[in-house]
C-alpha cells in the first residue's frame, strides 16, 4: 500500500492560514532573482523555477515547505517538480498578489521594471507597430501582431512564456554577483540546518 502521507497532488494554503504559522513554514520563492529583489515575503528564500531541478538539493527537508510566486502559477509548477523529488510542498494560493491583498507584510527592495511589465511593453508595442504598418505600408506587417498573438496563446496553454525566459536572461535583469551569491548561501545554510529558525510573518 502507498504511504498516505506522501501525496502526489499539489496542496494549497491561503495567505491568512500561512500568516498564522509561527516558524513552522519554509518559504521558497521561485520567481526570478530580479522579481525577488524588488519585493518578497519576509524570511522567504529565492530559488528560480528554471534552476529548481538542478538545485533541489539546496531546498530544506524540514518544516512545512511553501512555494511562492507572483500569482501561484509558477509556484504550482515548482511544487510538482519538488513532489517528484520526494518533497511534500504546499503552494501559496494566489501568490504574492493574494498576500498583499490580505494586508500582510512585504519586504520591498529597489524598484525595477518587472519582467511581466517588460513583456507587456514589448507585446503592446509590437502589436501596435504591426497594425499601423500593416494598414498604411504593407499588409505583410500584419504578421507581427499575429506572431505575438500566437505566442500569448501558446503561453496561456502551456504555462511557458518564451519571451519571459529570454528576458530573464537579459543583462539588465540580472542581479549583481554578490546579491546572487548571498541568496545561494542562505539556501545552503537553511538546507544544512544552520542558522536560527525564523517566523515567516516577522
Amino acid at each position: 500500500m502507498s504511504d498516505p502521507s506522501k501525496s502526489t497532488i499539489c496542496q494549497h494554503i491561503t495567505a491568512a492560514a500561512l500568516a498564522a504559522k509561527t516558524g513552522e513554514a519554509v518559504l521558497l520563492d521561485v520567481r526570478s532573482p530580479i522579481e525577488f529583489e524588488t519585493e518578497q515575503i519576509p524570511n522567504s528564500r529565492n530559488l528560480p523555477l528554471d534552476e529548481l531541478n538542478s538545485r533541489f538539493d539546496e531546498v530544506p527537508r524540514t518544516g512545512q515547505l511553501v512555494v511562492i510566486c507572483r500569482s501561484g502559477k509558477r509556484a504550482e509548477r515548482g511544487a510538482y517538480i519538488l513532489l517528484g523529488r520526494g518533497f511534500q510542498p504546499t503552494v501559496l494560493e494566489g501568490g504574492l498578489l493574494a498576500w498583499r491583498k490580505a494586508g500582510l507584510p512585504v519586504k520591498e527592495g529597489k524598484k525595477m521594471l518587472s519582467i511581466e511589465r517588460q513583456i507587456q511593453l514589448i507585446v503592446g508595442t509590437g502589436v501596435l507597430a504591426g497594425a499601423i504598418l500593416g494598414t498604411f505600408v504593407d499588409r505583410w506587417f500584419l504578421l507581427i501582431p499575429a506572431f505575438f498573438g500566437a505566442g500569448l496563446t501558446f503561453a496561456g496553454l502551456t504555462g511557458t512564456c518564451g519571451l519571459a525566459i529570454l528576458l530573464s536572461k537579459a543583462s539588465w535583469n540580472q542581479l549583481a554577483p554578490r546579491a546572487s551569491a548571498g541568496t545561494q548561501e542562505s539556501l545552503r545554510g537553511t538546507a544544512s540546518g544552520a542558522g536560527p529558525k525564523k517566523n515567516c510573518c516577522n
